[in-house]
């Protein structure tokens, strides 16, 4: 973990001991205990096929490649155009410094949508899991090389328990063995290298090789238009997290059913 990663975990431990001193742990793990269990981000992952892939359409305002994508994107009108355009589930990016996000964001896109929700972030700690949870959330995203293996076994066995499913990111078959080791099911292929920010669109194709049938792949980053899903399913991938070009698209809900291969391709 260097540069980049280190800067934003540095954030987050602060931005985390500040919410504490507002909601203690105890507190939040009792909201997140009694909150109403979510749709299922797993069983929805598992309903993707070669004929009827899954989009997980992302609220993206901000990145630290490209800067400003849409910081006055309407979160709610968007997770509404999402849910029209058929997604299968929505990612919401909840880190404040790099990427514009906020939890208020994950909050208000569960509101609207009876999809499943994902918490992206970069979680390290049971906090970020509660918070995930109260705020209504289906999934988190649990980084392997931001984990060692007993956090990530334990974060894993956490957000079950509440009744969410980790989406356990990779960007190399090392950390596939990682995330296999702590019985990851459903596994994100970042092609993003999150040391050098490079995105390599081969990454997930070859990556995606070594899954065993029970574990499913997500392709994530690099994937702007229907061919980088047709070249997706070629390899034995279903499920496709897509975030900027669905920002920047003029019409969220017909550029989703773009990528599905309902519409041909509309316009950026």
């Amino acid at each position: 973990m260097k540069g980049f990663l280190n800067a934003v975990v540095d954030v987050k431990k602060e931005e985390i001991n500040q919410a504490k001193s507002t909601i203690p742990l105890t507190a939040i793990r009792h909201d997140a205990e009694h909150t109403p269990a979510p749709a299922s981000f797993a069983d929805a992952m598992a309903d993707s096929t070669r004929e009827a892939v899954g989009i997980i359409a992302e609220v993206k305002k901000a990145s630290p490649s490209k800067g400003d994508i849409r910081t006055d994107l309407d979160v709610a009108a968007y997770a509404r155009a999402y849910t029209q355009g058929g997604a299968r589930a929505v990612s919401v990016l909840t880190e404040s410094k790099y990427f514009k996000g906020t939890l208020s964001d994950l909050e208000l896109v569960c509101q609207n949508t009876n999809l499943p929700v994902l918490r992206k972030d970069f979680i390290f700690s049971e906090y970020q899991i509660y918070e995930a949870k109260k705020a209504g959330a289906s999934a988190v995203l649990l980084i392997t090389t931001l984990l060692d293996p007993a956090q990530q076994a334990e974060l894993t066995l956490l957000a079950r328990e509440l009744g969410m499913e980790p989406l356990v990111e990779i960007n190399s078959e090392f950390e596939f063995e990682q995330a296999y080791q702590a019985q990851a099911r459903v596994v994100g292929i970042n092609n993003r290298n999150l040391a050098t920010l490079e995105v390599d669109t081969s990454v997930a194709k070859r990556v995606a090789k070594i899954f065993p049938d029970d574990i499913i792949p997500v392709e994530a980053s690099g994937i702007s238009g229907r061919p980088g899903i047709e070249a997706g399913i070629e390899n034995r991938i279903f499920n496709f997290l897509v975030g900027e070009s669905i920002v920047r698209s003029k019409d969220p809900a017909q550029f989703i059913k773009t990528l599905l291969g309902i519409n041909k391709e509309v316009g950026i």
